[in-house]
């Protein structure tokens, strides 16, 4: 699995700085409560989400050095699996997205409630 092991690569002593901060803002963005798109946003709150965590951690992944790439991804899981496994990834990242879309139409009331005070 490509994540737990990138998530190791935090420990090592042979990974650069830059390599260990653009993961941890990646990691601190996705517990974050400020986000681009707020949550409140029902469908594009998360967008911002699925799509700045992923990029974060691929470009932490390119700023490693060659050897501890392979580490991370080793041979045996690289090749024709690979690019299916890939393909199917983005088809249910796809999906995710048109869903969240479609559910979230703006049809709810977002508006925030006020309070009743009786008296």
């Amino acid at each position: 699995m490509i994540v737990p092991n990138l998530l190791r690569t935090l420990m090592r002593g042979d990974v650069p700085l830059k390599s260990k901060l653009i993961l941890l803002a990646g990691l601190v963005y996705l517990i974050s409560p400020i986000d681009l798109l707020p949550d409140v946003i029902f469908g594009f709150g998360w967008l911002d989400d699925l799509v700045i965590v992923p990029l974060l951690g691929w470009l932490s992944y390119r700023s490693l050095p060659a050897p501890v790439q392979h580490d991370v991804v080793p041979e045996a899981d690289a090749g024709e699996n690979t690019s299916r496994r890939t393909v199917l990834y983005m088809v249910v990242l796809l999906v995710a997205v048109v869903l969240v879309i479609l559910l979230g139409s703006g049809e709810g009331d977002l508006a925030p409630v006020s309070p009743v005070l009786s008296q």
